[in-house]
């Protein structure tokens, strides 16, 4: 067999090498899964920056807190980090640490040291990918647990259209292991969906690497979608706030009369019946789970900081 491809719609091209022995099944599913995204909604558009905090550690930096969505908030967080690590860390290093973390919330520093440990505020894009038929839902192979026994998401629900920004686990690594034409391409798209909105990034910044995606609610209002609500980890969680959001919500504020009402409670049952649906319609108005990239472009020492044109609270 010479190799192997999608078909058609493929965005990518061939998609495996001719030596199958060296690809891992999991990722090679994954990146399928990204390339039919880019052919079915290929326009990415940036939505706006989130900024979180990571530590240099050997194979690249370790995110240490949750995101936040100006570059003071985050550098906050990264302060109440370092000040937890003072207590443990004692003596000159717990007092090295504590200064640190006054420096970091007060100067408005984007990068600091500490006690032999360096650590970074992280700029993270945001972009929904859109095309003929809206924005893109939830991916095949997005985590997204089953429902428990009670038909709520296996991670817990959220009330109302709540959730949060969240926190993004993990290591940003040093070395990149997706295919070049994959890099180059998401690195084109990220740095058009740029340009629309304000100015692009610094050139020594232009590895793009995809990080785990969040997920939330948005309504077709008057020809456009809109977001109607916060940030999820999985789409299940988003289903369940929009599920909360019919049943609890539209009776109590929006009081719609009896046959809309009713058509509110199925359409809450439905999103809660393990389906996994991500779309529905319902007294007339459509809404969609709405997938998020999040994306970092890291360089040669590391992950983008903030940059001049974020908007700050300082």
């Amino acid at each position: 067999m010479s190799g192997m491809t999608t078909g058609d719609g493929d965005a990518g091209g061939r998609l495996f090498p001719d030596d199958l022995d060296g690809v891992d099944p999991v990722a090679a599913v994954i990146l399928a899964d990204a390339c039919r995204a880019i052919a079915a909604y290929p326009d990415l558009v940036a939505v706006g920056a989130l900024f979180t905090a990571a530590e240099r550690v050997p194979g690249g930096w370790r995110i240490v807190c949750d995101c936040d969505p100006v570059p003071q908030g985050a550098r906050e967080l990264l302060g109440f980090h370092l000040d937890d690590l003072a207590a443990p860390a004692g003596g000159a290093a717990g007092r090295e640490l504590r200064a640190m973390a006054g420096a970091v919330q007060d100067e408005a520093r984007d990068e600091v040291t500490a006690a032999g440990r360096r650590f970074r505020v992280v700029r993270i894009e945001q972009l929904v990918r859109t095309g003929p038929d809206g924005p893109e839902p939830p991916r095949p192979t997005d985590l997204d647990p089953r429902p428990g026994a009670d038909g709520r998401g296996g991670m817990g629900g959220a009330g109302g259209m709540g959730g949060g920004l969240g926190r993004l686990d993990g290591l940003l690594p040093d070395e990149q292991h997706a295919p070049e034409i994959a890099t180059a391409e998401l690195l084109c798209q990220v740095l058009d969906a740029a340009a629309r909105v304000g100015p692009e990034p610094s050139g020594a910044f232009l590895t793009p690497l995809s990080l785990a995606p969040a997920f939330t609610v948005a309504e077709r209002y008057e020809g456009r979608w809109r977001p109607v609500g916060r940030l999820h980890g999985t789409p299940g969680l988003a289903r369940d706030a929009l599920a909360t959001y019919f049943r609890h919500v539209v009776p109590a504020v929006e009081r719609p009369d009896g046959a809309d009402l009713a058509g509110y409670a199925e359409a809450a049952g439905l999103m809660s019946d393990g389906s996994r649906r991500n779309g529905i319609e319902v007294a007339g108005r459509r809404f969609r789970v709405v997938r998020i990239e999040r994306i970092t472009l890291m360089g040669p020492d590391g992950p983008e900081p903030p940059r001049p044109t974020d908007f700050d609270a300082r």
